[in-house]
């Protein structure tokens, strides 16, 4: 663990100084991502009927993708067409004219996302879009399609996956407005009060003693992070991985459960390097099955005894959907905190930007 942790995280100035592209107001800002766009789609035309949709296929990569995993799992119970994530080039085979395309790209420029726009137009499927801007933006509007475009005012900082909130809560809304998912203004208007007091406990004046998201961020800066969760908090977990890798600029993994009393516990044993380096993080919540409860108490018995350290997080939101974005606020700022630790501007995302290079050359 690093010398002088305490004080660095509760820095106000380093963090100031570490921060110059406004990744911490992003953060923050994630309730009032929900709150304007939420009131922009509510108001957004929709020429596409719900009760005509067979199937959801969500386009998107990376930060883009979070909103169709998230729906998916959240959802997993209520809706009544099989859904999809499309994180490559093409759309599968399955799909059909009454199969709704999603493409979310939050630059607009997502080179996958893009070609499968141009498959879902070319066979004149229901198509709705979600941007900044950019070429989807351009491709949609030309061809007469529906595309929500988002300003980033609440987004200080321009990362993408600092603007979920923007992502989430449109295609949540639009879903909503086509009847096929059930969120209203009250379950909105409780978050978002819920998530301002969250905030305020997680911020940067709150010291270390007293911040969850910093003492997580202690607690990861030395170890190999894997996560663990189940039922409607599976897309949420792939949402709250990634920040950790492209923030916090530290590997993270995660793993579902029952698929992991399957195959992982026996493969804790080697290398034997692991049984100092790995932390597992067991996200629970009073929402889970009996036998997924279950099933997490044996799982965090087994990790103890094969000698790996593990810490568990216990959800406090009132509803499912109030404790998906709750942990995707807290993994924000623990995000944030584990680039503080590690002395890195979170915002840059080096080896993305050379990997995107290499590849357009």
């Amino acid at each position: 663990m690093k010398t002088g942790l305490a004080d660095h995280l509760d820095n106000e100035a380093v963090i100031k100084k570490l921060d110059p592209n406004g990744c911490l107001s992003s953060v923050k800002n994630l309730s009032s991502q929900i709150e304007v766009t939420w009131q922009e789609v509510s108001k957004f035309p929709l020429n596409i009927s719900g009760t005509d949709i067979s199937s959801i296929y969500f386009c998107g990569m990376g930060g883009s993708s979070y909103a169709g995993r998230i729906i998916k799992s959240l959802y997993f119970k209520s809706l009544n067409v099989p859904v999809e994530i499309v994180d490559n080039y093409h759309l599968p085979q399955s799909v059909n004219k009454k199969s709704l395309i999603i493409c979310a790209s939050y630059s607009g420029d997502t080179e996958e996302t893009l070609s499968v726009c141009y498959e879902a137009l070319a066979k004149n499927l229901p198509l709705i879009g979600v941007s900044s801007g950019g070429k989807l933006s351009f491709l949609l509007k030309k061809n007469n399609r529906l595309i929500y475009n988002f300003k980033e005012k609440f987004n200080p900082s321009g990362q993408p996956r600092l603007g979920q909130g923007y992502m989430i809560t449109s295609q949540l809304s639009l879903l909503s407005k086509l009847n096929l998912i059930r969120v209203n203004d009250e379950d909105v208007k409780r978050l978002i009060s819920f998530l301002n007091i969250q905030s305020r406990n997680l911020d940067e004046r709150i010291p270390l003693n007293l911040n969850q998201a910093k003492q997580i961020a202690r607690k990861f800066s030395a170890k190999i992070v894997n996560l663990v969760a189940s039922e409607f908090l599976e897309g949420v977990l792939h949402a709250v991985r990634n920040p950790l890798n492209e923030t916090g600029k530290h590997f993270a993994n995660y793993f579902i459960l029952p698929e992991l009393n399957h195959h992982l516990l026996e493969g804790l044993k080697y290398p034997k390097m692991i049984q100092k380096s790995a932390l597992f993080v067991f996200l629970e919540s009073a929402f889970y099955s009996s036998r997924i409860k279950k099933r997490m108490t044996i799982t965090k018995e087994v990790v103890a005894k094969i000698g790996i350290d593990s810490v568990t997080i216990n959800l406090s939101g009132k509803s499912q959907l109030e404790q998906v974005f709750e942990l995707l606020q807290l993994f924000s700022f623990v995000s944030f905190y584990l680039a503080m630790v590690h002395k890195l501007n979170p915002a840059p995302v080096l080896w993305v930007d050379y990997f995107k290079k290499k590849l357009s050359s």
